[in-house]
Parts: structure tokens; sequence; C-alpha cells
């Protein structure tokens, strides 16, 4: 494993590897019939997770979206989909209650999103890196748009030894040349990823340090 590695596992690796039961679950809640919006789909691919329409949409066209545009003004009609995904996105957006609520307009009644959003977490990625939410942030987003939130869990991306791994990435330094240097930034990430199943086991868990967390809102229904 090269240091490049190491800093792709922290900044993506290690969250999505532990949002997947999650995503997985709530792909598999949706009947085949239905249509879901992934916003700002980039590069990841998870089509594979569901039995159902998956509408990618992004502002970036190389990544060969479904459709193209701006988060802030989805060009597509209200009450459209019946579930919306925002994974590692609302971080990167200029005006994230403006996405959201864009979100709110175009799912129906009752239909559900599943984001998960970064607190904790390197600087990362294209477009750039404008936002950090706490739970009580992601709350109050989402209420704001007229969400009733069902769900917040910071706690799998809480682990003590998670946080130590993420920390190695900002405190060593990152572009040393020196040997020794490298060797022990990537002694020390590995060491500490050793251990992400005692954070399981033993609940070593931080109250106030997570990588982020996962929120699952519902638009009310229809009345």
């Amino acid at each position: 494993m090269t240091l490049s590695d190491v800093r792709y596992d922290i900044n993506h690796g290690a969250p999505r590897r532990i949002l997947q039961p999650t995503l997985e679950a709530w792909a598999a809640s949706h009947p085949s019939g239905a249509e879901i919006l992934e916003v700002g789909a980039g590069h990841y691919d998870h089509r594979p997770f569901f039995n159902c329409r998956l509408t990618k949409f992004d502002a970036d066209e190389a990544q060969s979206p479904d459709i193209v545009g701006d988060a802030h003004a989805m060009p597509m009609d209200d009450a459209r989909f019946d579930g919306a995904l925002a994974i590692s996105v609302l971080e990167h957006v200029d005006d994230p209650y403006q996405v959201v609520r864009e979100v709110f307009r175009v799912l129906k009644p009752g239909a559900r999103v599943l984001a998960w959003i970064p607190f904790t977490f390197g600087v990362h990625g294209f477009p750039e890196d404008v936002s950090r939410f706490t739970t009580f942030g992601m709350r109050q987003l989402f209420a704001r748009a007229g969400f009733e939130v069902t769900r917040i869990d910071e706690k799998p991306y809480a682990g003590a030894f998670l946080q130590a791994s993420n920390l190695v990435h900002f405190v060593l330094p990152r572009t040393s040349r020196r040997r020794l240097v490298r060797g022990l930034n990537k002694g020390l990430f590995l060491t500490f990823r050793a251990g992400y199943p005692l954070d399981r086991r033993l609940n070593l868990r931080l109250r106030t340090l997570y990588t982020g967390a996962e929120i699952e809102a519902r638009k009310p229904a229809a009345r």
C-alpha cells in the first residue's frame, strides 16, 4: 500500500465501507419500479446496490451522469423521484440549504432521502470543499427544508481508532520525501486501521469527534 493509497483510504475508503450496510438496506427497501435520484453522483457507481432505476445527477459532464445540471436549480419536475441519495455531496455546494430544498421539491410525498455528510474529514475533492456539519447542523438543515428527520447516526464514524488514523493524515508531514517519515505515516495508519474492529467490539467511540454522519429524512406525505 502506497502513501497515496493510505490517504485515499482515510478520506474515502473507510467511511464508504462503514456506510455500505446502511446503503444496501436502504436500497433494498425500494420496490423495483421506483426511481431514485443520486445527487452529485461523481465517478462512484451505486447501481449494483439497487433493483430499481438509479438516475445519476452531476454538474460535471465528464462523469457521464444521466442528467447534467446545477444542484441548486435541478432541471427536473416536481415530485418525480421515489427517493434520493447524496453521499459526500453537501460539503461541496455553495448553498447546502438550497440544494436540500431542491431535493425536497423533486421527491414525491412520502419519499425518503439518505445522505452522508462529513465532519472531522480532510479537505478533499472537486469541486471546492466548502462546508462541514455537526449532527445538530444536519438536523437543522433538513428540517428547515421541510423534511421529517427520521434518523441521524454518527456512532459508526466516531471510533477511536478511526479518528486516530484520520488524525495521522493531518499531523504527519504529507509531502515529505524522507523515507523514514513516509514509513512512519504508513505504519501508524496501518496500525490504527487494524484497530477498526475494536471500535465496534469494545464500543470505543468518541462523543464529540466523528468523521461524518448518516442522515435519513422523509418528505411528509400529501394530505
